[in-house]
């Protein structure tokens, strides 16, 4: 009996893990650059995060502090993401540039070096940019 409940348990465990991973809050992909780099963040609902390709080059996952999580979701919110375009794109291509990208409730935007975009955008860029380690 013990051990189908733990069994049971482990299992609950992987539901939620994969339900939490199939469901993200927030998802940036940054790459591009000289070095041609890329990396990958995603934040569940309860603050659970995953990193991949980051800079450094290592896999990490890790949690985000209520407070952190709380001004993710301000700055989501006041992305106003139905309002964007899709793409920022500059007028003149930047050879060496980076293209950040955010999806947040099914909707994609993609932001190029030397694009003009709003501020709106520009603060949830840099929160997370600051959040992939």
């Amino acid at each position: 009996m013990r051990r189908l409940a733990a069994v049971l348990a482990l299992l609950g465990g992987f539901a939620a893990t994969a339900t939490a991973e199939a469901k993200p809050l927030v998802r940036y992909d940054v790459g591009g650059g000289l070095a041609g780099l890329g990396a990958t963040l995603i934040v569940a609902g309860d603050g659970d995060a995953a990193q991949s390709g980051t800079r450094r080059g290592d896999d990490h996952r890790f949690t985000l502090s209520a407070k952190q999580l709380r001004g993710l979701r301000r700055d989501l919110r006041n992305a106003r993401f139905k309002t964007l375009k899709r793409s920022y794109r500059p007028k003149a291509i930047v050879n060496d540039g980076i293209e950040q990208s955010v999806t947040y409730r099914g909707r994609s935007v993609a932001v190029s070096t030397g694009a003009r975009y709003p501020e709106r955008l520009h603060r949830l860029l840099r929160r997370l940019d600051r959040l992939l380690r």
